[in-house]
């Protein structure tokens, strides 16, 4: 049976392609949805939606499934037949491994990469970027450094555009949940690393300033992620200790002292 794959901006589109390359109408065509992209929010987000079908004749499927009817006659049933084939039937299943939660042989699938290279291009184009995509996997980790004209458009306000880029790009990719979770990383001139070392250093900074004053300091808004930085880097201070207060996307971190009935 002949079987073609379309892409095209809608179901409507794709169908008179196959259409066309199959030699009926559209009527005369039967399909599977392969991928949909640009749904909801994403639709928004890359001005339009993408669809990709694999389309066959039905008169085709017809005279295929009337075939193997033919060749393939259904074999009565004897009643002494039916008693056996429960027992036939469980020997026959395989037994059920338990599933792994983590893959170390795991790898990162062709189609993972270009999803990703996909998702963050479409959505760069649509900011107005000229840019370049360099990837490196590690493991389940897609990392992306994008390269080009203008990245603190890219970056925005202490990350925020870099971070919503990245979320995304992260939902976009694992959309599908017929592989492990695959991460996505996704950096510009070295912003992450650098955002970092600042964060650590103000850490230091009011660690020094809550043990000299003794007084709690609480910080601007932060994303979780820089309130972890700044965690981890006065963890091992047994004289300060951090928490953090009010709801997201307005959550601060609190940085005091230990007292003493907590030492």
């Amino acid at each position: 049976m002949l079987k073609v794959e379309k892409n095209a901006k809608n179901l409507d589109e794709a169908l008179e392609l196959a259409a066309k390359d199959l030699g009926v109408s559209k009527d005369e065509v039967s399909y599977t949805v392969t991928k949909e992209i640009g749904k909801g929010l994403m639709k928004f987000l890359l001005g339009g939606s993408e669809i990709e079908i694999t389309a066959w004749r039905t008169a085709d499927e017809e005279k295929e499934s009337s075939a193997k009817s033919v060749a393939k006659p259904e074999k009565p049933v004897k009643k002494a037949d039916k008693k056996e084939m429960p027992a036939v039937e469980k020997a026959a299943t395989p037994e059920k491994k338990p599933t792994q939660m983590i893959d170390d042989d795991f790898v990162i699938p062709k189609t993972a990469v270009d999803d990703a290279k996909y998702f963050v291009s479409e959505l760069l184009t649509k900011i107005g970027l000229t840019f370049e995509l360099h990837v490196k996997l590690d493991k389940n980790v897609i990392s992306i450094d994008v390269s080009g004209e203008k990245m603190g458009l890219l970056i925005g306000k202490r990350g925020d555009t870099l971070d919503a880029v990245q979320m995304l790009t992260v939902l976009y990719v694992n959309r599908t949940k017929n592989m492990p979770y695959v991460k996505v990383s996704i950096d510009t001139e070295g912003y992450r690393s650098k955002r970092e070392a600042t964060l650590v250093r103000l850490a230091h900074g009011l660690e020094r300033s809550v043990l000299r004053d003794k007084k709690s300091i609480t910080l601007e808004p932060m994303t979780a992620n820089e309130r972890r930085i700044i965690h981890s880097a006065l963890q091992n201070n047994p004289k300060i200790k951090t928490h953090s207060i009010g709801e997201e996307p307005n959550r601060r971190m609190v940085v005091s002292l230990v007292k003493a009935d907590e030492e």
